[in-house]
């Protein structure tokens, strides 16, 4: 027997096997509500089951709003390099409210920020400064960024 055939209509999800799926899911990263959502509609879940489900793991600290927005802007700039919009964007993707965001965005590490940014530049150098800008807007910068952390570098880069 396929394992679809147990989640059918027919055979509907016991919410305390969800439960137990969705703890096991939050606890070996950290996870927003939507993404316990998204694990939960694949296994079967009712929307009645789903708010349960969420409400409990809230309830228990596996999932929080809050927490999910602080530990994707340190990864997104740590590791990836990603600028602010394209952070912001990615948080408003997973329908997190705009307070969390906000709080998570004034901790960012500033100074990891900008020498990600100053290494980009000079990771580009040699390319034309209308291709840099653009690769960099794509990453998520802005150009307030751009010009605050890296006009000294474009200066000298580009004469």
């Amino acid at each position: 027997m396929e394992s679809n055939d147990l989640f059918t209509p027919q055979n509907p999800v016991d919410t305390d096997a969800l439960l137990e799926r969705a703890q096991r899911y939050c606890a070996t990263a950290e996870h927003c509500p939507a993404d316990v959502t998204q694990l939960l509609q694949r296994h079967g879940a009712t929307p009645q089951q789903v708010n349960e489900v969420i409400g409990i793991l809230q309830a228990q600290s596996y999932v929080s709003e809050v927490r999910y927005c602080y530990a994707y802007v340190h990864d997104k700039v740590t590791f990836l390099g990603w600028g602010r919009m394209k952070i912001i964007a990615g948080l408003h993707a997973k329908h997190l409210p705009d307070a969390a965001i906000r709080e998570a965005m004034d901790t960012m590490d500033e100074l990891a920020y900008a020498d990600n940014l100053q290494r980009l530049i000079k990771s580009k150098r040699g390319t034309d400064k209308q291709k840099l800008l653009r690769f960099l807007l794509q990453r998520g910068y802005t150009f307030e960024d751009i010009k605050h952390y890296a006009d000294n570098a474009l200066d000298t880069d580009y004469e």
